[in-house]
């Protein structure tokens, strides 16, 4: 129980920076790299967390732990739905450590629409979770995964050194 709160607080926090900057202009938060590619590793390790602790869920078979983890899938629409917000142009290069790809910006309705996969998606996820059946979860699980991360770690993510 205390390591779900501590997720959700993660989560949360991260959300709350995406609205901090998605108030911001576009300029602005290109200027501030660094600050922007903070940002988006918290969101992005924020869907990580969420994303781990709803397999951790399946796994169980739990319905009850199954049908509870729709709120991590509802955490990662949110979150997934300002991707593009904490990743304006140019904010991976020369920001820090990033494996954020020239093509992200080369080819931004490419990504954006990448993105939008994972908020679509979680959404089917957390409608799977909800009926707590671990097997129709799972396999939105393995969509989630392909097509919503994939769809974006595939092009747009530099493999890990």
């Amino acid at each position: 129980m205390k390591a779900s709160r501590i997720v959700i607080a993660a989560g949360s926090l991260a959300a709350l920076s995406i609205v901090a900057f998605s108030s911001l202009t576009h300029e602005a938060v290109a200027a501030s790299g660094a600050e922007t590619l903070a940002v988006r590793k918290a969101v992005m390790r924020s869907i990580a967390t969420h994303f781990g602790a709803i397999k951790g869920a399946i796994v169980s078979g739990d319905q009850n732990r199954i049908k509870a983890a729709a709120r991590h899938a509802m955490a990662m629409n949110w979150l997934s739905a300002g991707i593009p917000t904490v990743t304006p142009q140019g904010s991976g290069l020369n920001a820090g450590k990033s494996r954020a790809l020239p093509k992200i910006w080369e080819d931004w309705a490419g990504f954006k629409k990448a993105a939008a996969g994972l908020t679509t998606e979680s959404g089917k996820l957390a409608a799977a979770l909800k009926t707590g059946d671990a097997k129709a979860a799972m396999a939105q699980f393995a969509n989630t995964g392909k097509i919503g991360c994939g769809g974006c770690h595939r092009f747009f993510r530099a493999k890990k050194k």
